[in-house]
């Protein structure tokens, strides 16, 4: 078959493995957050623990179309995906809409995830519920992210550690994302619209939940995470203020845990 037949071919089969596969394979149910919560506070102390965010960069070669949307600070054009996930390195939720000109914050806030989790604070403000975010995140009652330069010694300093050792598992799920299937690894600049490698993306992403739920050995010390993220430049607001107090109540717990 000549390469346009096969280009063909392979859109029509990814377009319908996205709409088969994502559905069934990647969910975000907060009423199913129970084992993911005691994980976190069994081996880290941190209550309420929902899953882990962050982002990485899925690269592109130059689009003919909004060019700069895609074009990278270290000199190259790539998507800017959000990712999910719980403590079994399952993703939860997968976010390649934006190039990598939009910082994670922004991809973050304009998210359905981010909707709901806000519609459920808005309901029920004791839901003890929240993802863990490294700086690049607002942090907010359903966001936790780390104290920003904290003094060596303190409390906060304390905290940080234990929230980035928490966080590992995030940086460990996209390295074994990436690190499975080539098309989305560290070096490659797929050839295909920015569309196309975006729903390359979510398919690989519930491919990557099949195999978790079906066992398949993954040797996670081989991947590393290629992300690097700035601080979020947002304001804050009373949702910042709601959201250093869970922080301070956990940095608490954690201090008469130990």
């Amino acid at each position: 078959m000549c390469q346009s037949t096969v280009s063909k071919i392979t859109s029509h089969v990814i377009f319908e493995m996205e709409n088969k596969l994502c559905p069934q394979n990647i969910q975000f149910h907060l009423n199913e957050t129970s084992e993911c919560k005691q994980w976190f506070m069994d081996k880290y102390k941190i209550p309420g623990v929902i899953g882990c965010i962050d982002g990485t960069h899925i690269g592109l070669q130059r689009p003919s179309v909004d060019e700069h949307m895609y074009f990278h600070r270290k000199g190259y054009h790539s998507i800017n995906a959000m990712i999910m996930c719980d403590h079994t390195y399952k993703i939860l939720a997968i976010n390649c809409q934006c190039g990598s000109a939009a910082h994670d914050s922004f991809v973050w806030r304009h998210s359905d995830q981010r909707r709901v989790l806000q519609e459920r604070f808005e309901i029920n403000r004791r839901s003890n519920a929240w993802l863990l975010g490294d700086s690049g995140y607002p942090l907010e009652p359903w966001c936790i992210t780390p104290y920003r330069n904290p003094a060596d010694g303190s409390s906060e300093s304390a905290f940080n550690d234990v929230h980035s050792k928490a966080r590992c598992i995030i940086e460990r799920t996209i390295g074994i994302f990436k690190g499975s299937w080539r098309i989305l690894g560290y070096g490659y600049r797929g050839r295909y619209h920015p569309t196309k490698v975006a729903r390359f993306a979510n398919v690989c992403a519930a491919l990557h939940n099949i195999c978790i739920q079906f066992k398949i050995d993954y040797n996670i010390r081989r991947y590393e995470s290629d992300q690097i993220s700035d601080v979020d430049p947002g304001e804050a607001n009373h949702l910042t203020t709601i959201g250093q107090t869970i922080r301070v109540q956990i940095k608490h717990s954690l201090i008469n845990s130990t």
